[in-house]
């Protein structure tokens, strides 16, 4: 090294009492000039003249939500035989901040082969061939970060979307300072008769991560259940944010209707948005820059005349965009808690009084979910509200009084046949919201834009005997990969004339988001386990290590991954034969 502050004539600069430097390629021309502030006086500014002889870009980056800046985006160019790296930051110094856009020396290089990202939201992003000499602004991919395990089923055509699952199995989630969230690990899913056809003498599923969880499979079973055509049947499934937690019971419904009214907080009538399932959603309140979050609003239904000797439920069609470990903590720091649907009833008078402290809310894309609200409400209430701060988007909702039925018959189908592979990206197809999404099996990338946590996977092939019972003996799977699953169906009775069968798929496991704000989000260990307490779990009470479980992570988790990101990013769709 060698002193040129003469060279340059910095010998000659004079400051008084500075305070701040910055750097910025103020003239825009590809080389880094300074800018110095100083006490009592202007800030002075410092060209760069001849710093930009050989070639280079800049780097603008435009992220979403409300991190605009995309601070802590890790930033990797590939140039050549060039690699360099950085990550954005806030303040450079005292009283100082540097110029966002990010400018990166080329050398002879006439482009940058490749320029990798990984935004603050855990989505990773790729830019290919990007020329020299120019300003590059790069907004941020519009994706979610990560999605709950999707569920597809055979029938008759191709493999159907039928929903995600085991949303609220997530681990680790930050609920407020020094508190995580208590996972809910099993749930039933219904499909629909006409989704569910025989495939080579067997009912077929796809069980797979479209996007970059990390999923801990541990049991899946089959009920079939048949019934008269003049019922409906649902399974008793809700989002609760604390324990207890919704207990499996079959719910039967006949002549189930709409309200008598419906209303948002702004008292626009909602009755025609409510009153068929048709992804038709009330939409009309306003969002937070938080994911998942929204200002306080409710709907209010008139419940009409009802039978206080009769069970009373709420059967509702709808879909949850769901908040992150990232945006709960955002939305802490910001004074703003979770406020999930509550009920309110109108008294005898004209008062709302709280009669349900959490009703729940569908736990992930578009499902049924059923309220009970049986002995809750006061008599001769016909008018409640549902009040929450999330954005919830309710399609229909419909009011049921079936006492119970017992003409309903219930049979597991047993599990043939199960094995891991890697089964790509289904595509994305968004409606309207967006956030309302549905995927298409038959059309799969291969690459897709997905980072994976580092750590030991269940290796590909024959998973049958991990997933008989709930043992903590997991599938571990992760982005792309999936389960083939196949029932046989050789032992179901016969149906009775005018019966039909619908079936609960089940599912029990765990599910862990690549978020910064996730316990261990970037490892697959250490695993859950089932038990009413937080992820990570206490000392003494983690993950077993007695000599079953043991031996089940050395024959059966030996496929390790490292937090390399994989080799494509983008999406190349295919539809296969």
């Amino acid at each position: 090294w060698a002193d040129v502050t003469k060279d340059v004539h910095l010998d000659e600069v004079k400051l008084n009492r500075p305070r701040a430097i910055a750097v910025a390629d103020i003239d825009g021309n590809g080389d880094a000039d300074l800018v110095v502030t100083q006490l009592g006086g202007a800030p002075l500014i410092l060209r760069n003249e001849g710093g930009n002889q050989h070639n280079w870009m800049s780097i603008d980056l435009k992220a979403l939500n409300d991190n605009k800046n995309g601070i802590g985006t890790k930033v990797e160019l590939y140039a050549g035989m060039q690699y360099q790296k950085w990550e954005v930051v806030g303040a450079s110094g005292y009283l100082g901040q540097s110029a966002s856009p990010i400018l990166a020396g080329l050398g002879s290089e006439r482009n940058a082969e490749v320029v990798r990202l990984l935004w603050p939201t855990g989505v990773p992003q790729d830019e290919i061939n990007l020329a020299a000499k120019k300003v590059h602004s790069i907004a941020e991919l519009d994706r979610r970060g990560s999605s709950c395990p999707v569920l597809f089923s055979w029938n008759g055509r191709e493999y159907e979307f039928i929903a995600d699952m085991i949303g609220p199995g997530v681990v680790g989630h930050w609920v407020a300072p020094g508190e995580r969230d208590v996972p809910d690990p099993d749930e039933y899913l219904k499909v629909a008769a006409q989704s569910v056809k025989p495939r080579n003498g067997l009912l077929s599923f796809r069980f797979m991560e479209p996007m970059e969880e990390t999923v801990y499979l541990d049991q899946v079973r089959l009920l079939a259940i048949d019934h008269p055509t003049t019922y409906e049947v649902f399974p008793n499934e809700r989002f609760v944010s604390a324990p207890p937690f919704p207990e499996f019971r079959m719910i039967v419904s006949r002549d189930a209707h709409v309200p008598t009214g419906a209303w948002d907080d702004k008292g626009n009538d909602v009755l025609p948005l409510i009153s068929r399932r048709d992804h038709k959603y009330v939409t009309d309140f306003e969002e937070l820059p938080f994911t998942g979050f929204a200002k306080l609003h409710w709907i209010e239904l008139d419940l009409g005349e009802w039978d206080a000797q009769k069970p009373l439920r709420l059967i509702i069609d709808g879909y949850t965009d769901y908040f992150t470990a990232t945006s709960l903590y955002a939305a802490d720091q910001a004074g703003i808690k979770v406020i999930p649907p509550y009920v309110e009833a109108l008294d005898a008078q004209g008062k709302w009084v709280r009669v349900v402290n959490d009703m729940g809310f569908p736990a992930g894309l578009e499902r049924t979910m059923v309220a009970d609200l049986t002995g809750k409400l006061p008599a001769g209430t016909r008018r409640i509200r549902i009040v929450n701060n999330l954005k919830i988007y309710w399609d229909t909702i419909r009011i049921d009084q079936t006492p119970d039925a017992h003409d309903v018959q219930v049979t597991e189908v047993p599990l043939a046949k199960a094995a891991l592979d890697f089964l790509g990206y289904p595509r994305e197809i968004r409606l309207r919201p967006a956030s309302d999404t549905i995927y298409s099996y038959s059309h799969r990338s291969m690459t897709g834009p997905y980072a994976r946590a580092a750590g030991n996977y269940t290796r590909y092939g024959d998973v049958i005997d991990l997933l008989q019972t709930p043992d903590d003996r997991f599938v571990v799977f992760g982005s792309g990969e999936g389960l083939k699953l196949d029932f046989d169906p050789r032992q179901l009775p016969p149906l009775p004339a005018g019966w039909t069968r619908d079936y609960f798929f089940y599912a029990d496991g765990f599910e862990k988001d690549l978020d910064f704000y996730a316990a261990h989000a970037f490892t697959v260990e250490p695993l859950p386990r089932h038990s009413l307490l937080p992820y990570p779990y206490p000392e003494g009470r983690d993950y077993p290590a007695d000599a079953e479980h043991l031996g089940y992570q050395l024959e059966y988790n030996t496929r390790a991954r490292s937090e390399r990101m994989p080799p494509s990013l983008r999406y190349r769709y295919f539809l296969p034969n």
